[in-house]
């Protein structure tokens, strides 16, 4: 105890009172050594009588049990289904985020591994197969190329929501619409950030699990015949009167019979996957397009995207496609379309547009975050401090870039592309080896751009090249601003008093 104490002034001891008596003092009851031993191996014989006895029931149990079973063609059955199960992928809960997995019956019998027995083979002879538990992947085989008549390329399609529920129905339609064989596409889509009470994720599971079923499309044409006999326009679905009359008719006959052969078909495998990021930014139109939010909305999205990326991309995947849920209208071959230029380009967009109501000039571009970088651009990048986003498409970033939407012409070569600086997110096709290699989405600044525009960055300085159709184009719903439904309020009134819009 001195060791502790050195350095320190040794105070004065305390007195002993001279009343104090010995025989006051606690004494510790006596022990019996014999008595402690016998007792401690009393308890330990106990104890290893009572383990044995455990042991006995239960494990004489299992080994009986596994001598019926054994060479039991039921029990070999059982075990390569549980192996099967592994080998499909998340079971389950996975910590804090929730998976949904939906397969056809004709797809969950099917390997989802497809040139795994071909590089197996070579690896093993008939008198000494390779067990079920170990794949084998040639990733030269999943580089992604333009398809052809032996097409069997994999495609991931990954698809973020947010506060969903209402454009569920439109996104179905659209992937039921892609003539791509759906048996060669894995979906996966990422729940997030809901606000309280929508039901995005329950409407997600019933939607997903009827198409898997192949009962989505009555589904959906009798709920599309409720709202439309009705006849009635609420104060959300109001703008809709004043769409251009054209886009209208496209709209209607983009869904309409005939369709194709694979229209109703159910997909490969589905997986739904919850996770919130904090996100706390508005869904409304204005909300999201506020410039003085851009840069933490998109490093979030960043997050959303890289997060999805990781828990859904397989070996297998020779391609992955990004998907927003609120694209209206898209060729339904836009997959074997883009995927013609994959001998030159490693990530393809199309051209994205929007529709107006005609009082506002009946169409305008909607996605500027693909375009061609410029010499003020760089400058403005070389102005900032390094951790500063540039938000493209925005007065406050004056940077004189070619985008994509304003080259467009209606009669343009639909086959026509030119090389990107930028990239949005509506509609990215990308070879899975972009990924593979290192690529992702940046949640950081990143060049003074996050997210698809900082991804498109990344992808050039790494070599690949990204590309864009600038006459190919899908069309985005109508989101009214704002001031947008304030103007159509007027028009109602004015139509109501004097029964006329003009």
């Amino acid at each position: 105890m001195q060791r502790f104490v050195r350095g320190f002034k040794k105070g004065p001891e305390l007195p002993i009172s001279s009343d104090y008596d010995d025989e006051f003092k606690p004494k510790r009851p006596r022990r019996s050594t014999s008595n402690m031993v016998r007792r401690s191996f009393l308890v330990a014989g106990m104890l290893i009588f009572l383990g044995f006895v455990i042991y006995m029931v239960v494990g004489g149990q299992g080994n009986l049990r596994n001598q019926r079973n054994q060479g039991s063609p039921r029990s070999q059955r059982s075990q390569k289904s549980q192996r099967a199960q592994k080998n499909q992928g998340y079971q389950g809960y996975q910590g804090d985020s929730t998976l949904y997995k939906a397969q056809s019956e004709k797809s969950s019998g099917s390997s989802d591994f497809p040139a795994i027995q071909s590089g197996l083979t070579e690896m093993a002879s008939d008198s000494d197969p390779m067990p079920d538990t170990v794949h084998y992947f040639d990733m030269k085989n999943y580089e992604g190329s333009a398809v052809d008549k032996s097409n069997d390329q994999r495609v991931l399609l990954l698809i973020p929501l947010r506060n969903g529920e209402k454009v569920l129905p439109l996104m179905f339609r659209n992937m039921m619409n892609m003539t791509y064989n759906h048996d060669l596409v894995d979906v996966a889509f990422l729940v997030s950030d809901c606000s309280k009470g929508d039901k995005t994720l329950e409407t997600l599971s019933k939607y997903t699990k009827a198409l898997q079923q192949q009962t989505l499309l009555p589904l959906l044409e009798k709920k599309h015949k409720r709202v439309v006999g009705s006849g009635v326009f609420g104060s959300s679905d109001m703008y809709e009167k004043y769409l251009p009359e054209d886009y209208k008719e496209r709209v209607r006959k983009a869904f309409s019979p005939p369709y194709h052969d694979q229209y109703a078909k159910p997909f490969h495998n589905i997986e739904i996957f919850q996770k919130d990021f904090g996100q706390v930014i508005g869904q409304g139109f204005s909300d999201r397009h506020d410039v003085k939010i851009q840069g933490i909305r998109r490093k979030l999205m960043g997050r959303a995207r890289n997060w999805l990326l990781s828990a859904a991309l397989k070996p297998y995947h020779s391609w992955v496609y990004w998907r927003d849920a609120d694209i209206e209208t898209s060729p339904g071959d836009i997959l074997q379309f883009m995927m013609k230029f994959a001998g030159d380009f490693d990530v393809v967009v199309p051209n994205v547009w929007r529709p107006l109501p005609t009082f506002l000039g009946n169409e305008q571009p909607y996605d500027l975050n693909s375009w061609i970088e410029s010499d003020a651009a760089i400058s403005l990048a070389h102005s900032l401090d390094e951790d500063d986003v540039i938000v493209e498409g925005y007065a406050e970033y004056p940077t004189w870039r070619a985008h994509l939407a304003y080259i467009r012409d209606p009669q343009g070569n639909p086959d026509e592309i030119v090389d990107l600086d930028g990239v949005g997110g509506v509609s990215i096709l990308a070879k899975a080896q972009v990924f593979r290699n290192g690529a992702n989405f940046p949640a950081f600044t990143f060049m003074n751009h996050a997210e698809t525009e900082a991804f498109g960055k990344m992808v050039k300085r790494m070599g690949f090249r990204v590309g864009g159709l600038p006459h190919y184009t899908i069309w985005h719903i109508y989101e009214p601003s704002q001031d947008d439904l304030q103007e159509i309020s007027k028009l109602e009134r004015k139509k109501r008093r004097f029964g006329s819009s003009k």
